[in-house]
């Protein structure tokens, strides 16, 4: 279950981001906080995964901006919306390390091996 995992942020970003007119929806109900000293929602998190729940979620979502439903593997490290806006991009500028398959002739075989791999990958280091 990975919708319910929460965004999360750190206390002093809030503060900026509220301050700036943003985050104006966010709450202790629906975020995870850090502060100096650990978590400031009372509760703690959900799950002791959460922080990588809201990751995957925000993973999909980004890349379902593709539009397209993807079949392939995502592994990643340190990802966020702007690595995953990367490798969207890099994916549809590439048409050869992707085709499109019509979903009603699907199967598991059909994408068994991938089109192109190691030459996606990027380090933000």
């Amino acid at each position: 279950d990975y919708a319910a995992a929460r965004t999360f942020g750190f206390l002093i970003e809030v503060e900026t981001l509220k301050a700036n007119g943003l985050a104006r929806g966010g709450s202790l109900d629906n975020a995870v906080v850090i502060g100096d000293d650990g978590i400031l929602n009372e509760g703690g998190l959900r799950y002791a995964d959460e922080f990588v729940r809201h990751k995957i979620m925000d993973s999909v979502g980004d890349l379902s901006l593709a539009g397209y439903s993807l079949v392939g593997h995502v592994k990643a490290y340190k990802s966020g919306h702007d690595l995953n806006h990367k490798l969207v991009t890099e994916i549809l500028s590439r048409p050869d390390c992707w085709k499109l398959v019509d979903s009603g002739s699907y199967t598991a075989s059909t994408a068994v091996a991938p089109l192109a791999s190691a030459d996606l990958a990027w380090s933000e280091a």
